[in-house]
C-alpha cells in the first residue's frame, strides 16, 4: 500500500512536470516539483514522527527535540553560509553562464547542509565547552580547548575550505575550459575583466584561509608523532613551532600578493611563463602562488625539521627528549585515568598453611570453578527448556545471600524467535504472540553436583529459587540482548508467557513500555516504519495495544545517547523482585593532548582513543524498558559538557537505587584498556621508559586448546589490612619475553572502594610463577598428563579453563578447573580442579579435596605425586567406559574399523582402571 501510494505521488509529480514543460506552463511545473517535494518530506517526516513518539514513551523527548532542532538550525545556517560564500565567489561569472553559477550555489548549499547535519554534536560541545583542570606544557591551552573548541574550529575550517575549493574549480572550468570532442582545451575569456579579478580574489582568500589552517596546525603539534613518543618533542618545540609563524606570515603575504598585479608577476618566473603560453595568465599566476605555498610548507615543516631531527636530535635523543617523554607519561596517565593508580608492592610470602585457609574461608567458597564458556553450554543444554529460548552469554556478579556474600554466574533466558520452525514464523507469531523471554538461570561459581554439573540457585520455568534474595515478581524479559524485532503487547490475542508441561501459559502486559498504537494515524505511521500493509490492516491491535521497538539493549541506549560508547557486555541483575540490565558507558576522545592513543592491535573497540572514562552506568528495566543514566565520574569534563547540553538526561550516582548500586562493577573492557596502557606507562622514569627496561605484557594461558592472553577476571578478595571480602576485577602481567609474574592490577567494585585502581608489583628478587608456567607444570605431571591424554582421545575433549591467580594474604594461589566433554555430548562436565602454590601441585575432583591434599602433602613433607587418590572417580571411569562402548558400536555399524579399534582400546583401559579402583582404592597411588 505504502509503495503504491509513493509511486502514485511520484508518477503524478512527473506527469505534471512533463505536461508543464510540453505546454510551457510554469504553474504545472511548480505543482509537480511541489508534489515531489511533499512526497519526499511527508514520508521522511512520517518516520521521524514515529521516532518522536518512541522518545516520548521512553521519557527522552527533550533530548530528541534538542538534537533535531540543533541539526535543522545548524544545517540551515551552514547551508546558507555555503550558498552565500559560493554566490559571492561566482558573482563575476558572465550572465550567459548562469547555469554554472546556479550549480555552484546549489553545491555550496549542499556542502553546508551536510556539514550542519554531521557536526551538530561538535557545535553543542563547543557552545557548552568547559576549560578543564590542566593546561598543556607547550602552548598553555587547557584540556577543554583540545576536547571541545579545537575540533569544532577544525570542522568549520574544513567547511570553508571545501566551499572555496569547489567554487574555484567551477569558476575556473566555466571561464577557461571548453570541451572539443574528447579533448579538454583552455580558452581565453574577458581578459583583464571582472571575472579575472574575482578569480584572483577568491584564490587569495583561499590562501589566507590555508594560512589560518596552519595556525590551527600549531595546536595539532600536541598529537605529533615526530619524537620518541606522541606529542611535541624537541624538534617540534624548537623548530616546527617557530617555523609555523614564519609559514603563516609567508602564506598570508602570498595570498595578498595575488591581489597586486606587480607582485604576482614578480612571483611568476619568466622562464615558466614562456613554457606555459598555452595556459591563461591568471591560471599561471594562481598556480605558481600555490606552488610557492607548497614549497614553503615543504621546506619549513618537513625538510628543515627532518634535517634537524637527523643531525641534532637523534644522536642526543635521550638527553633532548627527556622532558617531552615526561610530558607524554603525565598526560597519557591522565588520559586513561592512571594518575589515580594506587601502586603497592606485594611481598609474596612462601608460607601457606591451614590457618591462612581458615582465615580466608569465605574467599575459598567463592573461587570460580566454572568457566563461562563451559557453563554457557550447560545452561543451553539443561535450561533453555524450549527451542525458542536462548542464553546469550554468562555474566559474573555477586549477591548477599543467606549463605553469605557469594560470587555467582547468571544468564538471561531470552526469546529467539528465529529458532522457531519456518512454518511457525508467521506475522502474528513474530509480532503479537512470542513477545518476551522468561527468567534467568543462576549458579554459585564454585558449587557443582557429583555429576560435574552446576548447582543451580535459580532454574526452570517458572523460576525455582533457593534464596529469597533471588525471588522475581517480574521474570518476563521484553528488553534484552536478543530482542531485535518489534512486538505488540496488549493486543486482541494473548501473548505466550511460558510453557507449562504440555500446555502453554498466556499473559497480558501490565507495564508502561512501548508506544500506544490505539489510533488509525499511529497505525499508519508504524505500518510504514515496520510491516507495511499487514500491520496497518491487522485487526489484532486494540485500544490498549503498545508497540515495542528499539528493544535490543545497546541499540536502545545508542538511540538515546549516540555520543556515549557503550560496553559490549550488558549484564542482568535481580533487584527489588525485577530484572534490570546494567551497561557501562564510556566517554572517549582521540583529542586529548600529549596522550598516546590505543592501536587497533590493542583494542578494536577503542582504536585511536587516548582519553577514556567509565562515566556512565546505564540501567534498563527488562520488563518496562525504562532507561536511566547515572553519572559515576563527576569530574570528567566530557560528561559535564553532556550534562550541560542535556540537563534532564543524567542522574547522579547517589540517585541510583541501593539494590542496583550493589551490583555495579568495574568493567572488564576498562581494566583491559588501562592495563594495556599501564603495562608501559607504569615506568615514570624517562630513561627507563625510553629503553623500555621494565615493559610488562599480559600473562598467557592454555585456554580451550590454545595459548592466549589472560582476560580480566572477577574474584572475591580480602585486601591487605581488611577482614571483609570484596568483589574485584584483576589481571596479571609478566615481564616481556618471560613467563614469571611481575605484577597484577585490580579494579575495586564494592561500596566506597568502587573505582579504586590498584597496581601490585612483585619483588624483583623473587620468582613468582606465571599462568603459563602453571600450565606447563600440569602438562609435566606424569600421572595427570597421562590421565588427560587418556581422556583427550577420539570421542572426548579435555577443556582447560581459566588459570586463576588468587592473592591470598601475602601469598599467591593458582586454581585451574579442567572439564571433559564427550563428542556425543553437547556440554562439558567438571572433572578435575588443579591447585598450586609455589611449585607444589595438587588436583582432585573437587576444590576442597585438592586444597586439602595440597596442605596435607606439604605438612607431611610428601610430594604431590604421592597424593593422587581420588583423581579419577568411579563414576568418571564408568562414564568413560560407557562413551567408549557407544562409540565402539557406532563405528562398528559404520564399518569404520580403525576408530572401532581405538574405541575398544579406550573401553579396555577404562575397565582395567575401574577394576583396580574397586579391588584396591590405593592401587593407583601404589602403582605410580
Amino acid at each position: 500500500m505504502y509503495n503504491i501510494l509513493i509511486l502514485i505521488l511520484i508518477a503524478g509529480a512527473a506527469y505534471s512536470i512533463y505536461r508543464g514543460i510540453r505546454r510551457r506552463r510554469s504553474g504545472s511545473i511548480y505543482f509537480g516539483l511541489g508534489l515531489a517535494l511533499f512526497t519526499f518530506l511527508f514520508f521522511n517526516v512520517l518516520s521521524l514522527w514515529g521516532e518522536a513518539l518512541w522518545f516520548q514513551s521512553a521519557g527522552f523527548l527533550s533530548r530528541f527535540w534538542k538534537m533535531l532542532g540543533t541539526k535543522v538550525i545548524l544545517s540551515v545556517l551552514s547551508g546558507l553560509a555555503g550558498a552565500v560564500i559560493m554566490y559571492l565567489l561566482t558573482l563575476s561569472i558572465p550572465a550567459e553562464k548562469r547555469s554554472s553559477r546556479r550549480t555552484a550555489v546549489v553545491l555550496g548549499l549542499v556542502i553546508g547542509l551536510i556539514w550542519g547535519a554531521s557536526n551538530w554534536l561538535e557545535w553543542l560541545r563547543f557552545v557548552h565547552r568547559m576549560p578543564g583542570d590542566i593546561k598543556d606544557p607547550v602552548l598553555g591551552m587547557s584540556e577543554g580547548f583540545y576536547l571541545f573548541t579545537l575540533p569544532f574550529i577544525d570542522s568549520l575550517y574544513h567547511l570553508v575550505l571545501w566551499v572555496l575549493i569547489t567554487g574555484l574549480i567551477i569558476m575556473t572550468a566555466t571561464l577557461f575550459v571548453k570541451l572539443q570532442g574528447n579533448d579538454i582545451q583552455f580558452k581565453s575569456s574577458d581578459p583583464g575583466g571582472l571575472s579575472y579579478r574575482s578569480l584572483y580574489i577568491g584564490s587569495a582568500f583561499l590562501i589566507i584561509v590555508m594560512a589560518f589552517g596552519k595556525y590551527l596546525s600549531r595546536f595539532h603539534l600536541l598529537y605529533s608523532g615526530w619524537g620518541v613518543v606522541l606529542g611535541p618533542g624537541w624538534t617540534d618545540t624548537h623548530i616546527r613551532l617557530p617555523m609555523y609563524w614564519i609559514i603563516i606570515v609567508a602564506t598570508l603575504l602570498l595570498g595578498i600578493s595575488l591581489l597586486i598585479p606587480a607582485a604576482r608577476r614578480k612571483l611568476t618566473p619568466s622562464f615558466l611563463s614562456r613554457r606555459l603560453l598555452n595556459i591563461p595568465e591568471p591560471l599561471q599566476h594562481i598556480g605558481i602562488h600555490f606552488v610557492w605555498v607548497f614549497l614553503i610548507w615543504l621546506l619549513g615543516l618537513s625538510i628543515i625539521p627532518s634535517l634537524v631531527q637527523w643531525v641534532r636530535v637523534e644522536p642526543n635523543e635521550i638527553t633532548l627528549e627527556t622532558p617531552y617523554i615526561e610530558h607524554n607519561i603525565c598526560f597519557t596517565r591522565r588520559g586513561f585515568n592512571l594518575n589515580k593508580v594506587e601502586e603497592k608492592e606485594f611481598p609474596v610470602s612462601e608460607e601457606f598453611n591451614r590457618s591462612m585457609v581458615e582465615q580466608n574461608r569465605e574467599v575459598f567458597k567463592n573461587v570460580r570453578l566454572w568457566d563461562y564458556r563451559a557453563l554457557d553450554a550447560v545452561y543451553k543444554q539443561f535450561q533453555e527448556i524450549r527451542l525458542y529460548y536462548e542464553f546469550t552469554d554468562v555474566d559474573i556478579d555477586r549477591y548477599q545471600l543467606s549463605s553469605g556474600y557469594r560470587q555467582v554466574m547468571v544468564s538471561a533466558r531470552e526469546m529467539e524467535i528465529d529458532n522457531l520452525p519456518a512454518k511457525s514464523q508467521t506475522f502474528v507469531n513474530r509480532r503479537f504472540k512470542y513477545t518476551h523471554g522468561y527468567g534467568v538461570t543462576l549458579t554459585n561459581v564454585s558449587e557443582f553436583t557429583p555429576q560435574g554439573l552446576p548447582h543451580l540457585l535459580v532454574k526452570d520455568i517458572p523460576p525455582k529459587v533457593e534464596d529469597p534474595v533471588l525471588e522475581m515478581n517480574r521474570p518476563e524479559i521484553y528488553y534484552g540482548e536478543l530482542t531485535t524485532t518489534p512486538v505488540v503487547v496488549n493486543s486482541k490475542t494473548e501473548e505466550f508467557d511460558y510453557p507449562s508441561g504440555d500446555q502453554n501459559r498466556y499473559v497480558r502486559y501490565k507495564g508502561s513500555g512501548g508506544v500506544p498504537v490505539s489510533s488509525i494515524w499511529r497505525k499508519f505511521i508504524y505500518g510504514y516504519k515496520f510491516d507495511g500493509t499487514r500491520f496497518f490492516f491487522s485487526s489484532y491491535t486494540d485500544t490498549g495495544s503498545r508497540l515495542m521497538f528499539h528493544r535490543q539493549i545497546r541499540d536502545r541506549l545508542k538511540t538515546i545517547a549516540p555520543f556515549i560508547h557503550f560496553d559490549a557486555d550488558p549484564y542482568i541483575v535481580i533487584a527489588k523482585g525485577e530484572l534490570y540490565w546494567i551497561v557501562d558507558g564510556y566517554t572517549v576522545s582521540s583529542k586529548y593532548p600529549y596522550s598516546e592513543p590505543l592501536r587497533a592491535s590493542q583494542s578494536r573497540s577503542f582504536n585511536g582513543v587516548n582519553y577514556i572514562r567509565n562515566s556512565v552506568k546505564a540501567v534498563v528495566n527488562a520488563y518496562s524498558g525504562k532507561v536511566s543514566f547515572y553519572v559515576f565520574e563527576e569530574d570528567d569534563p566530557i560528561i559535564r559538557v553532556y550534562r550541560s547540553i542535556f540537563p534532564d538526561m543524567f542522574d547522579d550516582k547517589a540517585d541510583m537505587p541501593a539494590p542496583l548500586l550493589k551490583h555495579v562493577r568495574y568493567p572488564a573492557d576498562m581494566l583491559l584498556v588501562q592495563g594495556l596502557v599501564y603495562s608501559q606507562y607504569h615506568m615514570d622514569d624517562p630513561t627507563v621508559f625510553y629503553n623500555q627496561e621494565d615493559l610488562w605484557v599480559r600473562a598467557t594461558e592454555n585456554y580451550y586448546g590454545k595459548v592466549q592472553p589472560v582476560e580480566p577476571y572477577y574474584i572475591m578478595w580480602e585486601a591487605p589490612g581488611s577482614d571483609e571480602q570484596e568483589f574485584v576485577l584483576m589481571m596479571p602481567f609478566t615481564p616481556k619475553n618471560r613467563q614469571v609474574l611481575i605484577g597484577w592490577i585490580a579494579g575495586m567494585c564494592d561500596g566506597e572502594d568502587y573505582g579504586r585502581f590498584l597496581a601490585y608489583q612483585f619483588p624483583k628478587d623473587k620468582r613468582v610463577l606465571g599462568t603459563q608456567q602453571v600450565e606447563t607444570k600440569i602438562d609435566q605431571d606424569r600421572f595427570l598428563s597421562g590421565q588427560l591424554s587418556l581422556w583427550d582421545q577420539r570421542g572426548s575433549n579435555v577443556i582447560r579453563g581459566n588459570v586463576l591467580v588468587i592473592p591470598l594474604a601475602e601469598t599467591i594461589l593458582y586454581v585451574e578447573p579442567i572439564y571433559l566433554q564427550a563428542e556425543t555430548a553437547a556440554y562439558p562436565e567438571l572433572r578435575l580442579v588443579a591447585v598450586m602454590h609455589n611449585d607444589n601441585l595438587s588436583y582432585a575432583e573437587t576444590f576442597e579435596k585438592a586444597l586439602e591434599k595440597l596442605l596435607s602433602g606439604k605438612e607431611a613433607g610428601l610430594s604431590v605425586e604421592d597424593e593422587v587418590e581420588g583423581v579419577v572417580s568411579r563414576s568418571s571411569l564408568i562414564r568413560d567406559a560407557q562413551d567408549a562402548f557407544e562409540n565402539y558400536t557406532k563405528f562398528l555399524g559404520e564399518k569404520r574399523f580403525r576408530e572401532t579399534g581405538e574405541s575398544l582400546e579406550r573401553l579396555q583401559n577404562a575397565l582395567d582402571q575401574l577394576i583396580k579402583r574397586i579391588e584396591s582404592p590405593d592401587s593407583l597411588k601404589n602403582n605410580r
